[in-house]
């Protein structure tokens, strides 16, 4: 694939950024090596070295003096052949990629056959009408940026003219060091990608690291800036540079630059919210005892804490009205309380059992949901306070079908996470596992079936690789205990403790060739994988097909956007339809998870049920 071609197809974030070392390794391999570390853990996509041959950089008498500094700085910062190479190979052990700025043919020269090392090429701005310099560098097959910077726009359009275009991105540039936060002329990208007609970048040496976030939103494919341990060091690059924790900065907007601009339609909120408007809002509650047919007026009730009932704009609409049914003291207003419940007809509850249709619940609303949808399966959605107590699993039917969902949370401030750094946090995670599996294994000795076991497992350390060999270590022990932990397939972004963060694994096609190769039973589920798709741009679908043989296990839901979760299905994007459809004909339990559909009696799950006969019905042939 060409590196332009890389950057129109990369996922989320079309922002490659490149830390250029230059000379601010202040002529010490051992400096170079850091910086690059630096880029590599700060997420930088490449780092850029510069090399000027001694002998031909410059005439032999400087004349000026910005001539004499500059011939000094470039003496006294001058590293060799050998050593730019051997710290290229040691970017590429780091995972970036190495690049070099020429500035004439004849320096190439001195790197022999091994200039094949670096992966990209850099023509610098005071180079930019050097079509020598281009033509030898455009022989290696390689692809290169080049700087406008300090150009006129006829020289400009000239030298475009003649750049091979499957090999360059032209980049915007001031040529001042450092650039004054008035004079990015920022609005030049626009122009230059008009000119190019394909993608282009930004070379900054802006005094304020924050400007770059400007030519993300613009819609730069490449960032060059100057890396440096700091800004005040004696050199010339240094005041125009950024630390690495700028960087990781830099790269964490570039990353997020197209969530962090979207939105430009209707407001969805996400469940981060949902859950905030939940616990910290507030329904009406009945003040006293409310007979059925009894008119629910403003007096009856009061508005309190959580809000699991009425929202405050929505009450009024139901004052005055009768009640269907028998309130009790303190109890919540809610739909139900005004409206009949949706009826399953016999053939919604047949086209549920043939889909093996599952229901969320907690231990307080098991029986509700076994009366309003007996389905016969129910998925246990555990709190870590539940797993502390005695459960008596003979309360529970054994003709019925069960599953769990592990706890996300360990405490009220930490995530379940088996391999935290954290002793703590990795103790009382492993102490929730270990009832959880111990719960498991009662249940399965009343079915006398499989209860699966579902988790979300969602923090990654170091590698990815090293998340996923752990985890399915750990599963497999459990597994061999005759429990099986179901990793679940994880959205780009999880509202943990009413926030969001950002999340690395579970979620991306990456994802998918490990969970293949350690043949690692799954969850799947469809609403956090639509949301994904949105981000990463995967086909949704694709990935349900391609995970079929490793899923043991289904959530099901719609979505809308990459962080609408749970809703109502029909309610989403229609390109959904293929992904949930997939689902739907796997042969596994499917749990249906659209939001707060236990509310109202299970008014949102019966209606699931009916959405999704009517949507999706059944095939002849099954």
């Amino acid at each position: 694939m060409g590196f332009n071609q890389a950057l129109r197809g990369a996922a989320l974030s079309n922002v490659r950024i490149v830390a250029e070392i230059g000379i601010n390794h202040n002529g010490s391999a051992d400096t170079a090596g850091a910086l690059i570390n630096a880029a590599a853990n700060a997420g930088a996509w490449g780092v850029k070295f510069q090399y000027r041959n001694l002998d031909n950089a410059y005439a032999g008498d400087a004349r000026e003096l910005g001539d004499e500094i500059l011939q000094k700085e470039i003496r006294r910062n001058y590293l060799s052949p050998a050593a730019i190479l051997e710290l290229a190979r040691h970017a590429r052990a780091k995972g970036i990629a190495p690049g070099i700025s020429f500035f004439t043919p004849d320096d190439i020269k001195d790197f022999g056959t091994h200039v094949d090392e670096f992966e990209f090429f850099k023509v610098p701005s005071v180079e930019f009408t050097n079509l020598p310099l281009v033509k030898a560098l455009e022989t290696f097959g390689k692809y290169g940026l080049i700087s406008t910077g300090a150009y006129t726009e006829a020289a400009i359009k000239r030298t475009l003219g003649q750049l091979d275009k499957k090999r360059w991105v032209p980049l915007h540039c001031v040529s001042n060091y450092p650039v004054n936060i008035a004079n990015p002329k920022l609005g030049y990208i626009r122009h230059l990608r008009e000119l190019w007609g394909g993608p282009v970048g930004y070379s900054s040496h802006d005094e304020y690291w924050e400007t770059c976030l400007l030519a993300f939103d613009i819609g730069i494919s490449v960032l060059e800036r100057h890396i440096t341990f700091d800004r005040n060091a004696d050199g010339l690059d240094h005041s125009s540079s950024s630390t690495p924790d700028e960087f990781l900065k830099l790269a964490r907007f570039a990353e997020n630059m197209p969530l962090i601009t979207a939105g430009n339609g209707p407001r969805v909120p996400n469940q981060g919210e949902l859950l905030n408007l939940q616990n910290l809002g507030r329904s009406p509650y009945a003040k006293g005892d409310i007979a059925a047919g009894e008119i629910v007026t403003a007096d009856k009730i009061i508005l309190r804490g959580p809000r699991i009932g009425l929202g405050q704009e929505e009450t009024g609409g139901f004052i005055g009205k009768p009640a269907v049914k028998p309130i009790k003291r303190g109890a919540v207003i809610d739909r139900a309380v005004f409206e009949k419940p949706v009826e399953l007809p016999a053939d919604a509850l047949d086209y549920a059992l043939a889909r093996k249709l599952s229901l969320p619940v907690r231990f307080h609303d098991l029986a509700t949901m076994e009366a309003r949808v007996p389905l016969g399966r129910y998925e246990f959605h555990l709190s870590f306070g539940d797993v502390e107590r005695e459960i008596d699993v003979k309360a529970f039917k054994a003709t019925n079908r069960y599953s769990v969902h592990l706890p996300d949370y360990v405490s009220p401030t930490l995530l379940m996470d088996p391999f935290s750094p954290s002793e703590d946090q990795r103790a009382m995670s492993l102490r929730v596992l270990e009832r959880t599996v111990d719960f498991t294994k009662r249940l399965q000795d009343l079915t006398g079936a499989e209860v699966p076991v579902v988790g979300s497992f969602s923090v990654v350390h170091k590698k990815l690789a090293e998340f996923f060999s752990k985890h399915a270590a750990l599963l497999d022990r459990y597994r061999e205990q005759g429990v099986s932990i179901m990793p679940q397939w994880l959205p780009p972004i999880a509202w943990y403790f009413g926030g969001a963060v950002r999340l690395e694994a579970m979620n991306n096609v990456a994802d998918v060739e490990y969970i293949k190769l350690l043949k690692l039973p799954i969850c799947m589920d469809i609403c956090h994988l639509l949301m994904g798709d949105k981000v990463f741009d995967f086909d949704a679908a694709d990935v349900v097909r391609d995970l079929a043989p490793y899923t043991g296990h289904v959530h099901i839901a719609d979505a809308l956007g990459y962080d609408g979760e749970g809703v109502a299905f029909g309610e989403g994007e229609p390109e959904n339809r293929a992904a949930i459809q997939a689902a739907l004909d796997m042969d596994c339990v499917k749990v249906i998870e659209v939001w707060q559909g236990h509310l109202n009696g299970g008014a949102g799950f019966a209606q699931a049920v009916l959405d999704l006969k009517k949507q999706f019905p059944m095939s002849k042939t099954k």
